[in-house]
């Protein structure tokens, strides 16, 4: 399977895929986002979705507790979510729907401003979707013992899907959970009292879900604004049954 049909599957592959995963069907999670992983090899350089599929595939090895192979697939994940931000230098940009007639105006006679603000609102897209993969590497890095690594990598893959997607995020709390676990068995209580209040704040607003923004809301053509969008809502971060 090649060209637009290749794309289209890939979402659907990766969609389903992590509907499985978070119904704790693991075998038949891992299968599609193997699938899926294939086609995205035949995707360009860069192109965020080969980043989102290293990540998902990586969550097999988190999976099987191959924390040593699962260390080396998320970095190399990484590593492909930076050539992502790259691409988006040269990401076609899709038009937006405006509100008023004023608006749309301006946006015709400053296509390239506009243009700059939009990528550089996906580029801090793509970055809450690295802090998943970040996640999933320091969990990796807690089973191998490099304590110190990981909490440098929680942290930062807190602040940067707190960024993209908002503190109520689910993920971001998820994220802040497991900071505050951390904290708790360092005996350090100022620092869990901080990630509780954030946990608390959320769970009386909480964001909506990722996956179902996709399901609802992606854009109805190919374009690289869908693919970027695919990569970030379809990464998936592991779920606590594979590493509590």
């Amino acid at each position: 399977m090649t060209g637009l049909a290749a794309e289209w599957e890939w979402d659907a592959l990766s969609a389903a895929a992590l509907g499985a995963y978070r119904a704790a069907r693991r075998d038949e999670a891992v299968h599609l986002w193997r699938r899926a992983a294939a086609l995205a090899g035949d995707f360009p350089e860069g192109d965020p979705r080969r980043a989102a599929s290293e990540n998902n595939s990586a969550l097999a090895f988190l999976i099987d507790q191959d924390h040593d192979g699962a260390a080396r697939a998320l970095s190399s994940a990484l590593a492909a979510w930076d050539a992502a931000l790259e691409w988006t230098r040269g990401m076609k940009i899709s038009a937006q729907a405006r509100s008023s007639l004023f608006h749309q105006r301006m946006e015709q006679r400053h296509v390239a401003v506009y243009g700059d603000v939009r990528r550089a609102r996906h580029r801090e897209f793509l970055g809450g979707a690295a802090a998943l993969t970040r996640f999933n590497l320091a969990i990796a890095r807690l089973f191998l013992d490099e304590d110190e690594a990981a909490d440098a990598l929680l942290e930062a893959a807190l602040a940067e899907r707190g960024r993209a997607f908002g503190p109520n995020n689910g993920e971001a709390v998820e994220i802040a959970r497991v900071l505050s676990g951390r904290a708790d068995t360092a005996g350090d209580e100022a620092r869990m009292a901080l990630y509780d209040a954030r946990i608390r704040a959320a769970s009386e607003n909480r964001a909506r879900d990722v996956l179902d923004i996709w399901r609802q809301e992606q854009p109805l053509e190919m374009s690289d604004t869908r693919r970027l969008l695919a990569a970030g809502y379809l990464t998936a971060m592991a779920h606590e049954r594979d590493f509590l």
